[in-house]
């Protein structure tokens, strides 16, 4: 055997045990796809598709931080001296959207954190209990869970001001109805109330819930809404609780830069939807309020809001008339960025006079 075939002989069988080692190879598997998180613009900006699911989800919130000074705002220092309040918070917000056979199915969630000056006469403390605000589901017009009450949102808030006088109430757990058929529109509300607050309690006090019903039309250029609330207490050591309370309200846009409302607020002193009345009134007496303002948009940038309020109290069988307004500038200084100075008095129509305020709002929305 020669040099040359051993030299063919050795390639041949390199070759063939290589061939077999390759049959036993192992092989490796393919990477499964990745599913990237995909936009999802059915329900507004912001929402993402969760993976895996049709469930749409968006996270925002903001941070805000105000300064105020003035009688109307000021706290008093360790000292006894007045000083400037001050107060941080971080709204942390989730909403979620899928549609499903029988409408669209919805949650909202929002959890807030402040650090604020205490109220306290005497004190200058700061606290930073956290509040769950909203924690609801919503199929098509049902809607269950912690809310803000239909008495409230039914009329939408006051004005854009920051300080929007004695406005309310708000928190409650629910279970409420809203039929949108376009222009006309109508909600039923069964409401528990809040008694987190003893001086402003409204919370049940058996198992008849509060109710709210609203009703409303949108004509185009004007929007009218009306919403009615009857609050179900009995009276308590002796004390008047319950009764009715009623708003209308009228919305106009003039143009694209101007917009008007008014609104008239009338109830039982004794309800705890009558939020402009904290008087203890007794049973039978009641009470006006009136509130008003508008917006203007100067530019993209800039827009200017004011708002008035009169309120007529009953306060030991006399009736007091108070009144207050707010103006300010809204600033956006690059998107999601706003900046809002606001100056304000109010007059609560007794002996103590009228009380100046001025406040600065920082805010980035996201």
């Amino acid at each position: 055997m020669n040099i040359k075939s051993l030299l063919l002989g050795s390639a041949a069988a390199l070759v063939a045990v290589s061939g077999a080692r390759a049959a036993d190879a192992i092989v490796a598997a393919e990477p499964e796809p990745v599913e990237y998180v995909r936009v999802c613009d059915a329900f507004g900006t912001g929402f993402f598709y969760i993976p895996g699911t049709e469930t749409c989800l968006r996270i925002h919130g903001y941070i805000r931080y105000d300064v105020r000074a003035g009688e109307a705002y000021e706290r008093t220092s360790f000292t006894g001296d007045g000083t400037y309040r001050a107060h941080a918070r971080a709204s942390i917000r989730a909403s979620t959207a899928s549609e499903t056979e029988l409408g669209t199915l919805r949650t909202y969630s929002e959890f807030r954190f402040n650090w604020d000056t205490s109220a306290t006469t005497g004190g200058y403390t700061t606290g930073t209990a956290p509040s769950l605000n909203f924690a609801w589901i919503q199929l098509g017009g049902l809607r269950v869970g912690k809310d803000e009450t239909l008495f409230t949102t039914w009329t939408g808030y006051a004005g854009a001001v920051i300080t929007d006088g004695t406005y309310g109430p708000f928190d409650t757990n629910l279970i409420s109805y809203t039929y949108d058929g376009g222009a006309f529109r109508a909600g039923i509300s069964l409401e528990q109330g809040d008694d987190s607050n003893s001086a402003t309690a409204w919370g049940i006090d058996d198992y008849m819930p509060h109710v709210v019903a609203g009703v409303g039309y949108n004509a185009g250029m004007v929007d009218l809404s009306a919403v009615l609330g009857y609050d179900t207490r009995d009276d308590f050591g002796g004390v008047a609780r319950g009764g009715w309370s009623g708003k209308v309200r009228a919305d106009v846009t003039v143009n694209d830069q101007l917009s008007v409302f008014a609104m008239a607020m009338y109830g039982e002193s004794t309800s705890g939807y009558t939020t402009w009345d904290r008087t203890n009134a007794a049973a039978g007496e009641e009470s006006l309020s009136i509130i008003a303002g508008g917006s203007y948009r100067a530019s993209d940038k800039l827009r200017f809001n004011i708002q008035g309020q009169w309120m007529e109290s009953v306060a030991a069988e006399n009736l007091s008339d108070g009144f207050q307004v707010a103006g300010n500038l809204n600033y956006t200084v690059v998107p999601g960025f706003v900046v809002t100075p606001e100056l304000y008095y109010t007059d609560a129509g007794d002996a103590a006079g009228g009380q100046f305020g001025a406040m600065v709002r920082f805010q980035r929305s996201f």
